[in-house]
């Protein structure tokens, strides 16, 4: 399997300035490759990265002189980088003419600013990036010191370092030459997810959303309100020391937003992953719910994409089957103990009285215990689900075995977040 670890480095002052200078010289072959490649749509030349390559070798001692003390990874593997987008574009628009167009749109690709994340690959392949503790040994770079040790056995295949509000950290992806385990005997568990409550599950358990950026957007205001003054005082153009620091708090506030949320679904995925041995899920359409103005901000805001995402590859590490259940399985209009369907069931509705038995039903966990009986249930439904065999790592916990509806909290944390919790 491959696994990443993402890792906080703790750099010199003389060692970010060689990371941004990495930075920098990824950004400006990207760019050039980017260049070279709507020149040649102009001329009806497509241009891929394997012709690209070459053509950088030839002219980049005379366009990036400056480049020779730095690593030559960075620029191979942005230009492979902007190659795969390319790719991609012509994909889509090939999908598009052909009228079988699918999945999310894919835009041509853009170019590159100083004031986006700043990053760039270290390694040249399997075996090139040394890990000696909580030192990491980068080409060109040397030893760089980092918070805590990779948390992961095995050959590491990729390094990429990068910046998040102010903070370099290297990316790792490690094979670890372990086989996938099989399938493991545990209950089937529905996993409802919704804004309200993150995701709440047939067998009581149930995660609240922490709601992270509803929580720092007051704090998120006030630094935009400055910040747009301090464009009216002083000038859009014109520098100020001020408006950076205003800028590095704005990009600190919306990196706590994502770890909030991050935290919680790194948790919440592996409690239900290693406690189950069947999870099923809804198949949700999270890009129309987010069309809807009144309820896009709590979509987003809840990650519903990526807690399934999760979700997903978690059940492929501890042995779950994963299923998605049809998108049109009406879960939530069901009566989970005699099957009546509420058609005249609304949003707002988070309990109904069930017109067959008299049951008053909890809207979430109802929907999860009809989950929890796909595909077997007695009733037609229309489409299909999918079942998948997922793939890849997390935080380890243990869910509360108490029976009924309850809100889950992680009793033991084995170990940390790994690849994009951070």
């Amino acid at each position: 399997m491959l696994k990443s670890h993402r890792i906080a480095l703790r750099p010199t002052a003389e060692q970010e300035s060689r990371f941004a200078q990495h930075a920098g010289y990824a950004r400006f072959a990207y760019n050039w490759a980017l260049g070279e490649f709507q020149a040649g749509l102009e001329v009806g030349e497509w241009l891929t990265e394997r012709t690209l390559r070459p053509r950088w070798n030839r002219v980049k001692g005379m366009i990036a002189p400056w480049g020779r003390e730095l690593s030559q990874n960075a620029a191979k593997y942005a230009i492979i980088d902007f190659g795969q987008s390319a790719e991609n574009w012509g994909e889509y628009r090939r999908k598009v003419k052909a009228g079988r167009r699918q999945g999310r749109r894919v835009g041509f690709p853009r170019f590159k600013r100083r004031k986006h994340e700043q990053g760039f690959r270290a390694d040249n392949g399997p075996g090139t990036v040394k890990v000696d503790g909580r030192v990491v040994i980068l080409p060109r770079i040397g030893w760089v010191a980092m918070v805590e040790e990779l948390r992961f056995a095995g050959s590491i295949r990729e390094v990429t370092i990068n910046r998040t509000a102010g903070t370099w950290f290297a990316s790792f992806c490690v094979e670890d030459g372990q086989e996938l385990p099989p399938v493991k005997e545990g209950p089937t568990i529905g996993v409802d997810v919704g804004v309200g409550t993150m995701a709440t599950c047939s067998d009581g358990m149930v995660v609240e959303n922490p709601k992270a950026l509803t929580s720092g957007l007051k704090k998120l205001r006030r630094v935009d309100r400055a910040i747009a003054r301090s464009r009216k005082v002083h000038g859009k153009g014109n520098h100020s020391k001020r408006r950076e620091r205003l800028q590095a708090r704005r990009r600190r506030l919306h990196a706590r937003v994502v770890n909030v949320r991050n935290d919680n679904h790194h948790k919440a995925t592996t409690a239900i992953a290693k406690s189950a041995g069947r999870v099923v899920v809804e198949t949700l359409n999270v890009t129309g719910m987010i069309r809807n103005r009144r309820l896009a901000r709590a979509v987003a805001d809840a990650g519903m994409s990526g807690f399934l995402t999760r979700l997903e590859y978690k059940c492929l590490w501890y042995g779950a089957e994963y299923v998605k259940a049809d998108r049109w399985f009406a879960s939530s209009k069901l009566c989970a103990h005699c099957r009546w369907r509420n058609e005249d069931l609304t949003l707002s509705e988070r309990a109904w009285w069930c017109g067959g038995c008299g049951v008053l039903n909890n809207r979430d966990y109802n929907a999860a215990l009809n989950l929890s009986n796909w595909p077997g249930l007695s009733f037609p439904v229309t489409g299909r689900g999918d079942r998948v065999r997922p793939a890849a790592p997390a935080v380890a916990c243990e869910a509360s075995r108490e029976p009924g509806p309850g809100v889950w909290a992680p009793a033991k944390l084995e170990y940390q977040i790994s690849s994009d919790s951070r």
